[in-house]
């Protein structure tokens, strides 16, 4: 878990729902600070340990928390995150894919474009062309948390 979740700094996405029911009051208070965190600092290189730290969990435990209360491990969830803004960018402005994938803390242009296709089954330019029905999962709402 060395490597970091890339990422600029840039304006929150959007609030989240309520954690998943089976998680307990305390353990639902932690990982909404470590949402609020991944929110906060999205365009940043982020680490599964400072997202621990944010939470004030082990980061074994915040794994647990994360798969418990969004169904994925913290990395993929901040992939999601960054997609979906990414989905949001690309509708709103009209910037190269090199500096949007900057913007957004990925590696590169080519990072974001398979992160991209990974998530929404097509690429950032399929999609501004309409050519996609681009869904998230029917299990999750729009933040990555299950229903």
């Amino acid at each position: 878990m060395g490597y970091p979740l890339a990422a600029s700094s840039m304006a929150t996405v959007l609030p989240h729902a309520p954690p998943a029911a089976s998680l307990a009051p305390h353990q639902a208070a932690a990982l909404q600070r470590a949402l609020r965190y991944v929110d906060e600092h999205l365009s940043q290189p982020l680490r599964v340990t400072q997202l621990a730290e944010a939470a004030c969990v082990s980061r074994f435990h915040l794994v647990r928390l994360f798969r418990t209360g969004t169904g994925a491990s913290p990395l993929r969830y901040v992939r999601r995150r960054r997609i979906e803004r990414a989905r949001q960018l690309l509708s709103a402005q009209h910037l190269p894919m090199s500096c949007l994938a900057q913007q957004l803390g990925f590696f590169d242009q080519s990072h974001f474009v398979r992160s991209f296709r990974a998530e929404t089954g097509c690429s950032p330019g399929q999609y501004l062309a309409g050519d996609a029905a681009l869904l998230l999962p029917p299990d999750l709402d729009s933040n990555g948390v299950h229903a």
